[in-house]
């Protein structure tokens, strides 16, 4: 693995924040179908759900990272009012298209992108009158074209696609089209394709391509768009699924799903103070150490940080989405 080429192994993470996208759209289109079809569809409460949801860690995190933090070092006053500008005005994502961002927020840009997306996804849904299938396979085509067209412009010398909130609509669309096409996918007609053995393949296949075990040329544009998005769809669908062959307790899967958010805020801020601390104590590391232990420990502190930032944080606010939620999705 250390010989691989470091593109593939940049992947693996790319791989899963697309997939993030597909499970964002499969959620919150199911929410809104459910609504629709119930008669109890409000603009007002999407968006103060989705305001509760991601705006007190978000800020909260930020603040931290971007203000209290580089003041403490002492970092130019212009640099902290700049970054601060990209990170509350929900920008960062256009700051790393065309300028610098620091490692320990930087993270903050996918978030930035599920904003711009949920910002305009009612007044999609109003201009398709109402059709999720339209919003959907809208949402998919634009963000495919908008793939090619800002590949071949980064081809050409401009800003990667990788930032590009244009270009997450084909992830998100996918997810969407899932939840559009979900009671299809959970008849009997379609029970063999989730069938344990053909899970079992295809959850092979897909640790296989995520981890860089396959061709180099699996992961070069355009190979790596449609293999993304088949993998990530079918994991999507599969876990939707009472069948699924990954299921885990439910207690488990809410306890991972609860602090999953903050976890990923501040997984990266959690990995440089561990190399800053490595670096400082000239502590040196085997490769092993490297690929195993020390992954370990830093998912280990992340779990311990976001569970405190859940609990005595999140939890207490999220508890105000009840009075703008009216249907759950299970």
């Amino acid at each position: 693995l250390i010989k691989k080429p470091v593109g593939a192994h940049a992947f693996t993470g790319s791989f899963f924040l697309d997939v993030f996208f597909i499970i964002s759209g499969f959620l919150i289109c199911s929410i809104l179908i459910k609504e629709k079809e119930s008669g109890k569809y409000s603009l007002k409460n999407f968006y103060l759900r989705r305001i509760i949801r991601i705006w007190p860690l978000y800020f909260l995190v930020a603040l931290i990272l971007i203000v209290l933090v580089p003041s403490l070092k002492h970092a130019p006053a212009e640099l902290v009012k700049t970054n601060a500008a990209y990170a509350f005005g929900f920008a960062v994502n256009f700051q790393l298209m065309f300028d610098e961002a620091a490692k320990t927020y930087a993270i903050l840009w996918s978030v930035c992108v599920e904003e711009h997306i949920y910002l305009i996804l009612p007044l999609l849904l109003f201009l398709f009158r109402g059709s999720f299938k339209a919003l959907a396979f809208f949402l998919f085509a634009t963000g495919l074209i908008s793939l090619f067209y800002f590949s071949s412009v980064h081809q050409k010398g401009g800003p990667s696609p990788y930032y590009n909130s244009l270009c997450y609509f084909y992830y998100f669309g996918i997810g969407a089209l899932l939840a559009v096409f979900h009671k299809q996918l959970l008849s009997a007609k379609f029970n063999w394709a989730f069938s344990k053995g053909v899970q079992f393949l295809v959850m092979a296949a897909l640790f296989l391509y995520v981890f860089s075990f396959v061709p180099e040329k699996a992961y070069i544009y355009p190979a790596w768009v449609f293999l993304s998005g088949f993998f990530g769809a079918y994991l999507v669908a599969a876990a939707s699924r009472a069948d699924f062959i990954f299921n885990v307790k439910p207690s488990l899967s809410r306890f991972l799903g609860n602090i999953s958010y903050a976890m990923y805020l501040v997984h990266i801020f959690i990995i440089m103070l561990l190399v800053n601390w490595v670096r400082k104590k000239e502590i040196h590391l085997s490769p092993g150490q490297v690929l195993l232990w020390f992954p370990l420990l830093a998912t280990a502190l992340a779990m311990i940080l976001s569970s405190i930032l859940h609990y005595l944080y999140e939890r207490p606010i999220l508890k105000l989405k009840g009075k703008y939620t009216v249907v759950t999705n299970k």
